[in-house]
């Protein structure tokens, strides 16, 4: 479930009664090139930085053309990985959040996401990250865990990515050891590709700087 901790309530949202230009600087100034436009508790519209620059800036956002049939969101009780679904296949920066009656709760910028996932991954954690490559007939994730606890190494997290153009889909794992080379071998052992691996003894960060190069897949 998303939690209130990863809804930003500080970003105000634009209003149907501010004119381009105050929503002109008000997005200048937080350094954000979209924002929701909520009208009382309802969500309207997202708002381009870019549109907003075509038009007089002394008009109010209400006279724009602003209906829109279906707008992306999501919901307080769904998952931070329907966020990120959205937030990849739609190449936003951010997403409204409703509440349980369909009412604008606040604001979930990518950022806030990978953060949150990277939290939940125990990326800070020392150990590693493995890549592996599979088609989704051969995924088995216990099957994957039992493998790699014969090598004495355990999974703290993991996450999935379709791979664009292919059918196979790519498995990120982070392990509890720094010590790869008897897992690495097991897994090989077994039919499973390994296409990356990513682990230092001496530095976390490193690991940290690695998972964010990692997180890249995504596009975002």
């Amino acid at each position: 479930m998303i939690s209130d901790l990863h809804v930003n309530n500080e970003l105000e949202p634009l209003s149907p009664q501010e004119t381009v230009g105050e929503a002109l600087a008000k997005m200048n100034s937080l350094h954000l090139d979209l924002l929701p436009l909520v009208d009382g508790q309802q969500l309207v519209n997202y708002i381009s930085i870019y549109d907003l620059e075509k038009v007089d800036q002394e008009a109010n956002l209400s006279s724009l053309p602003l209906f829109a049939p279906v707008l992306p969101y999501v919901n307080r009780m769904q998952h931070l990985l329907n966020a990120l679904s959205h937030l990849k296949t739609l190449n936003l920066s951010l997403l409204a959040v409703l509440d349980e009656n369909g009412h604008y709760f606040g604001i979930l910028r990518t950022r806030d996401v990978v953060m949150a996932l990277s939290r939940s991954l125990s990326v800070r954690a020392i150990g590693s990250i493995i890549v592996l490559r599979v088609k989704p007939v051969d995924y088995s994730l216990s099957d994957i865990s039992r493998i790699i606890e014969y090598s004495d190494a355990k999974i703290l997290g993991f996450l999935t990515f379709e791979v664009e153009g292919s059918s196979e889909i790519e498995l990120h794992l982070k392990l509890n050891t720094t010590a790869l080379k008897h897992v690495l071998a097991t897994l090989e052992r077994y039919d499973y590709r390994v296409i990356q691996y990513f682990n230092r003894e001496d530095l976390i960060d490193d690991t940290d700087s690695r998972y964010e190069n990692l997180m890249k897949y995504m596009d975002i």
